[in-house]
C-alpha cells in the first residue's frame, strides 16, 4: 500500500511555487529553506504538460533536485531502466502508456518509489494505484515541497528504511505501507503520519524529541508551532490510542514524545 500524500483539490499553475500543507489542512505556508536530501538526488518526471514539467524542474532547482524530463509512459519506462532516479513522478493521464501501467510495470523491476500525479479528474484511480504499488499518489498540479519530501523516501531506504518493525501487537511495514494492531489493518496513514510511526517505533521505549522529529521529517518546514502536536493527534486517533490519557504514544512534556508498545 502506498500513501495518499495531498489531497486533489486542483490548483492554478501559479500556484505550483514552494508550497507546504498547513498540518491543520486548511492554508498553506511559504516553505523558502532547503529541506535535507540525498547527495544530488534525480526526480524522473514523466508529464504530457510542457509548462508543468518545465515549471516543477525549475522550483526542485531551488532544493537541488535535477529533473529528468519525459512525455509519454513508453518513455517514461525507458528512462527509468537507463537512469534509475531516486523518485519516479508519472501523471494519471499519460499518452502511449498510462500512468498507473507505468507505475505497474517499474514496481516489478525497480525498488525505487513510484509516485501518481493525480488531478482533479483522476481521482478514482488513487485506491487502485495504492493497491498496485504506489508509494504515494500527489496533486497535479504538483507542490514542489510534497515532491522535494518524497526523496527522503529514496534516502531512508538504504538506511533500512524498508525493514518491518514490531512493537507488541503494532506491526509496521514501509514496504508495503501497511500499519497493524492485533493483526487488523488500520486506516491507511498519509506519508508524514507513516514517518513519524516509523521514527517512533524504531526508537520505541526512548523519547524522541521535538526538535529531532522536526528535523527529520520537516527540515525547516514544521514552522506553525502545532503542526508535530497535530500530527501526533492524527496518529493516535489511528491507532485508537485514549488521545486524554494515551498509553501509546506518551508525551514527555517540554521534551517530546516516546512509543511504548500496546499491551498484547
Amino acid at each position: 500500500m502506498g500513501a495518499w500524500l495531498s489531497t486533489t483539490r486542483p490548483r492554478s499553475a501559479s500556484a505550483a511555487d514552494e508550497l507546504v500543507d498547513d498540518p491543520a489542512g486548511e492554508h498553506v505556508v511559504p516553505a523558502r529553506t532547503r529541506i535535507p536530501l540525498g547527495s544530488d538526488p534525480v526526480v524522473l518526471l514523466a508529464d504530457a504538460d510542457e509548462r508543468i514539467r518545465q515549471g516543477l524542474s525549475a522550483q526542485l532547482a531551488k532544493y537541488q533536485v535535477s529533473v529528468v524530463h519525459c512525455a509519454d509512459g513508453a518513455t517514461a519506462l525507458l528512462e527509468a531502466g537507463l537512469r534509475k532516479p531516486d523518485v519516479l513522478l508519472v501523471s494519471a493521464d499519460l499518452p502511449v502508456i498510462d500512468g498507473a501501467t507505468v507505475l505497474r510495470l517499474v514496481r516489478r523491476r525497480l525498488s525505487i518509489p513510484v509516485v501518481l500525479g493525480v488531478g482533479p479528474d483522476d481521482t478514482a484511480q488513487v485506491a487502485p494505484a495504492l493497491a498496485a504499488g504506489a508509494s504515494a499518489c500527489v496533486a497535479r498540479p504538483y507542490r514542489p515541497r510534497e515532491v522535494a519530501q518524497l526523496l527522503s523516501l529514496a534516502d531512508r531506504g538504504a538506511r533500512g528504511w524498508d525493514q518491518p518493525l514490531v512493537c507488541g501487537p503494532l506491526t509496521l511495514d514501509p514496504s508495503t505501507y501497511e500499519v497493524r494492531m492485533h493483526g487488523m489493518s488500520t486506516a491507511r496513514l498519509p506519508l508524514r503520519e507513516f514517518q513519524l510511526l516509523h521514527l517512533l517505533m524504531l526508537h520505541a521505549e526512548k523519547v524522541i524529541t521535538r526538535d529531532r522529529i522536526r528535523a527529520e521529517l520537516w527540515g525547516e518546514g514544521a514552522r506553525r508551532s502545532n503542526t508535530i502536536t497535530v500530527h501526533i493527534r492524527r496518529l493516535r486517533e489511528r491507532l485508537g490510542d485514549d488521545p486524554h490519557h494515551p498509553e501509546i504514544i506518551q508525551t514527555v512534556r517540554g521534551v517530546g514524545y516516546r512509543l511504548v508498545p500496546p499491551s498484547s
